[in-house]
């Protein structure tokens, strides 16, 4: 089942090169039609996009931008396989529409058609090796089927083509994370927080260098990027996470009172609450654990 946050999360577009109408030979009903559909696209009503889109492709069938942005609305209103039919129809009238191939493969990846997404990735490489999109989709994917090393050639790529995509270093560290790479995870995890300007993502790769650092028995740095994520996150799956591990940063320090304190707010989520509970009792019941 396709996660909505998932897919809203591959949905990363750039609207400013294709909303704007270029003076071309294009029919002036194509023309009208498509300018309203981009119009109806910026307030985010997109079902009443689609019908213009439509009209500008029966005006003009050998539209590409049209194709594309009717794609995008259908993709927004979860019509997937529509969605994947125009980004198609929009590469077979342009076949370097990287932004189209790019949409298509997320979209593929987000709906674990891995086979397809990587099929649409590898024709951006072809005439264009050094996109940071097509690489960064392609470590993704990589990553997702744990095949490390091609996961990280590819993250690499991404990055020697743009080293402050913070996507990329926070998948690279993930990465590293998986292989028990903690210091490698730890740079990665630092250059993605350096890198961003989303509060939210901030918080959620603090977290993550957070635990990395506690992995790496840098505890002082730990407890830093840990209280960091706490502080700004907004999400409770990550508060409960911070809380918990913030407890065994201080169980590592000794102490003992300060990891109770944590782990009582961290078992107060569904996810962390046993193994919290089960942290608490080890602090304050050691003998009930002697071997």
């Amino acid at each position: 089942m396709v996660r909505r946050s998932l897919i809203f999360v591959f949905i990363l577009f750039t609207f400013s090169a294709v909303l704007a109408q270029e003076k071309d030979s294009r029919s002036p009903e194509a023309g009208q039609a498509y300018n309203e559909g981009n119009s109806l696209v910026k307030q985010k009503k997109y079902e009443q996009a689609i019908p213009k889109y439509l009209a500008a492709i029966k005006a003009d069938e050998n539209f590409p931008q049209a194709n594309y942005m009717l794609a995008i609305s259908y993709q927004k209103t979860k019509q997937y396989e529509k969605a994947i039919q125009y980004f198609k129809n929009a590469i077979k009238l342009d076949n370097k529409f990287e932004k189209a191939y790019i949409a298509l493969g997320n979209l593929q990846m987000a709906l674990e058609q891995f086979s397809d997404a990587i099929n649409s990735y590898n024709a951006v490489l072809s005439f264009n090796p050094k996109s940071a999109k097509a690489n960064y989709g392609l470590g993704k994917i990589y990553k997702t089927k744990k095949n490390f090393k091609k996961a990280e050639q590819y993250l690499k790529a991404a990055l020697e083509a743009n080293p402050k995509y913070d996507r990329a270093w926070n998948i690279l560290g993930l990465v590293y994370d998986e292989q028990k790479k903690y210091k490698k995870a730890v740079d990665a995890y630092s250059n993605a927080v350096k890198n961003t300007r989303s509060k939210d993502l901030k918080a959620s790769y603090s977290y993550r260098l957070g635990v990395a650092q506690l992995n790496s028995k840098n505890y002082k740095a730990a407890e830093k990027n840990l209280l960091t994520a706490l502080k700004m996150s907004r999400r409770g799956t990550i508060k409960a996470a911070s809380n918990f591990y913030l407890g065994e940063v201080y169980k590592h320090m000794g102490q003992k009172q300060k990891a109770i304190r944590y782990y009582t707010q961290a078992a107060k989520n569904r996810t962390w609450q046993k193994a919290a509970d089960y942290e608490i009792d080890l602090i304050k019941n050691p003998d009930k654990y002697a071997y």
